[in-house]
């Protein structure tokens, strides 16, 4: 990471009650350099008419002495950047200039990534020994692919599968959807890779790689 602050994703989602009404589930997702132990980050949001700070908590730490932060969101933002303010320094990631527009649910749910994020985990699930996991892509040209390595013995081998394109999402990202036929295995490990235009972009969970088990039941980003 090169920027002191970047805005890695926002998620917007809304489901059915069970009472008549939907409940709404949002958040941000900042990275930052650890440049001091005291520090404060948000996402500076355009609610209504007026901005203001969307305070986030810290997740965990990072490679690279980075940390990621989240914030929750209401569904009602409109643009918004992230903000890092630490040793008398606020640092932003504007998108360039562009702010980034956050994606609103209806009734389903949407992701943006950030302008560096070009492929995303949506959502991943193990089950009747079949790996199925959802991917999210910018769309940088027509002809790309998208896929996971991914393993059943803690590296010791690794395997690739390939996705096929599924739908497009409001916030513009892609959704290719990747199976792959993993036998008895109760855990599995995976990254994301993406192949476009002569580059080659991951997810691998800020170097963690992602982690899911038969048990595993998650919403999108719910993989450990």
């Amino acid at each position: 990471m090169t920027d002191q602050v970047a805005f890695g994703l926002a998620t917007s989602n809304s489901h059915p009650s069970g009472t008549g009404s939907f409940t709404y589930e949002g958040s941000f997702k900042i990275v930052v350099q650890n440049l001091a132990f005291d520090k404060q980050v948000s996402a500076w949001a355009q609610i209504g008419a007026g901005w203001t700070n969307i305070f986030a908590s810290y997740s965990h730490s990072l490679p690279g002495n980075c940390e990621l932060w989240t914030a929750p969101a209401s569904n009602s933002e409109g643009q918004f950047v992230a903000k890092y303010t630490v040793n008398g320094t606020t640092y932003w990631d504007n998108n360039g200039g562009a702010n980034y527009k956050f994606p609103q649910a209806f009734d389903e749910f949407v992701v943006l990534a950030g302008s560096s994020d070009k492929a995303v985990l949506g959502n991943a699930s193990l089950a009747g020994s079949t790996l199925s996991v959802n991917v999210g892509v910018q769309n940088l040209a027509f002809s790309k692919v998208v896929g996971v390595v991914f393993t059943t013995n803690n590296w010791a081998t690794f395997q690739t599968a390939f996705g096929h394109y599924n739908f497009t999402m409001k916030s513009g990202l892609e959704v290719w959807a990747v199976t792959a036929p993993v036998g008895p295995a109760t855990e599995v490990q995976f990254a994301i890779f993406y192949q476009v235009s002569g580059s080659e972009y991951w997810d691998n969970n800020f170097s963690r790689n992602y982690k899911v088990t038969a048990i595993t039941s998650p919403e999108w980003g719910g993989v450990s």
